[in-house]
């Protein structure tokens, strides 16, 4: 294995594997009503738990994070078994690009960082001989 690959791939598939997370970064601001007319309203950031709208991220979430983990599974086993590893780490890396590309505007910019650190993970391991 070259240098770059392995600690690319273990960062961008840890990186991947804890995007559910992000359902707790601080997202929005919501006003809070005034108790009474005239009152002076506050805004505060809030999560997507927090917000309700959680729900409707997960399923993308889950999906990277099952791709960071076959990313990390893919960084393991090209030790062993080089052209499985190569195969896998290069799903891992297309299918997260694609959702992350998919998602841009709303959470995919958090995991384009994983996406170019598989990517280089990948082609690192392109370059080994068989």
């Amino acid at each position: 294995m070259r240098r770059a690959a392995l600690p690319c791939g273990i960062v961008g598939g840890i990186w991947g594997l804890l995007a559910p997370l992000t359902v707790f970064l601080p997202i929005c601001r919501v006003g809070v009503t005034p108790p009474f007319p005239g009152g002076v309203g506050e805004e505060r950031m809030v999560s997507m738990v927090e917000a309700g709208t959680a729900g409707d991220a997960l399923p993308i979430l889950s999906f990277i994070a099952l791709m960071g983990a076959l990313g990390l599974l893919a960084i393991v086993l090209s030790k062993r078994r080089l052209r499985l590893g190569r195969i896998f780490v290069w799903v891992s890396a297309l299918a997260m690009l694609a959702v992350s590309l998919v998602s841009i505007f709303s959470i995919g910019l958090f995991f384009l960082p994983a996406v170019a650190l598989l990517l280089v993970a990948a082609i690192d391991l392109r370059g080994e001989l068989v």
